[in-house]
């Protein structure tokens, strides 16, 4: 009788435990969590600390310390900052990141030693031209620089960001050139493809673009993507609305661009692609 009795007390006392031990995970997990508070920078996750580091990028440009800059990102536990910045930059550079962010990361990475992908354009250690390089006149307006990087503070110990100047005349004004409508299988769809190129046919980088249409609007900047040009910049668009875009500060506007569906050579309908190329054109 008394293994009877403990062979019952134990078959209820294992689903009371059970159940008990489910009650406190729940507890604990959905009721009242543990929250981790003032934890190190280097016990954040990772995505974390990629946008830490954005985030120290942003402060260098701001207050151009390195030594402090450099001591934020030991505490993360990186021993090679300057290959983590470069890396993060190419990851932001190769993603189409907003231009922020890919120049904060940018200046960060060279400034220690490092050599990110996108320096040609968003460059804050570029040597400036020797003196037999004489820039040609340029049309007031077209920026030489990352028109972003104008809000940088001067630093003695920054040199000033330099790129190839822009090849337009001063009595030239910045226009549409050439337009053309993609409609086939060997094009992207509803793609605006933009092309701004200087005097020489060179592609101009870190233009600002405008596109706008009926409840929205949008920006993206030529050279982000350097394998296509310079010069060269694009937007994916929504099909059967009307666009407008514009060279910021640089162009009027280009309206009725329309994303109606067309019809490919094969018969299949699809949202066309647009190529539209900005250039300078002589006032007479």
């Amino acid at each position: 009788m008394s293994q009877d009795r403990q062979g019952v007390a134990w078959g209820s006392l294992i689903p009371g435990l059970i159940l008990g031990l489910a009650a406190g995970l729940a507890y604990a997990w959905f009721v009242n969590p543990v929250n981790y508070v003032n934890i190190a920078p280097n016990q954040l996750k990772s995505e974390y600390k990629d946008q830490y580091v954005v985030l120290i990028g942003q402060a260098y440009l701001h207050d151009l310390d390195l030594a402090r800059a450099r001591q934020r990102l030991t505490s993360l536990g990186y021993n090679d900052p300057a290959g983590v910045v470069s890396q993060q930059a190419d990851n932001a550079f190769a993603r189409s990141a907003s231009p922020d962010t890919i120049r904060a990361l940018t200046i960060l990475a060279e400034a220690l030693g490092g050599h990110p992908q996108a320096a040609d354009i968003f460059s804050g250690t570029a040597p400036a031209p020797s003196a037999s390089q004489t820039p040609s006149a340029t049309f007031q307006g077209v920026p030489t620089l990352t028109p972003t990087l104008t809000a940088l503070p001067p630093s003695p110990t920054m040199p000033t960001p330099t790129q190839t100047p822009a090849l337009v005349p001063t009595n030239a004004t910045m226009k549409l050139v050439a337009e053309q409508t993609l409609c086939d299988a060997t094009h992207p769809p509803g793609q605006m493809q933009v092309f701004v190129l200087d005097i020489n046919n060179a592609g101009i980088p870190g233009i600002k673009v405008l596109i706008q249409w009926q409840g929205g609007s949008d920006v993206f900047f030529t050279g982000l993507k350097p394998e296509l040009g310079p010069g060269y910049g694009d937007f994916d668009m929504q099909p059967s609305l009307l666009y407008s875009v514009t060279l910021v500060g640089l162009a009027e506007p280009v309206e009725g661009i329309s994303s109606a569906p067309c019809t490919t050579d094969k018969g299949v309908s699809q949202t066309p692609s647009y190529q539209l190329t900005f250039a300078p054109v002589t006032n007479p």
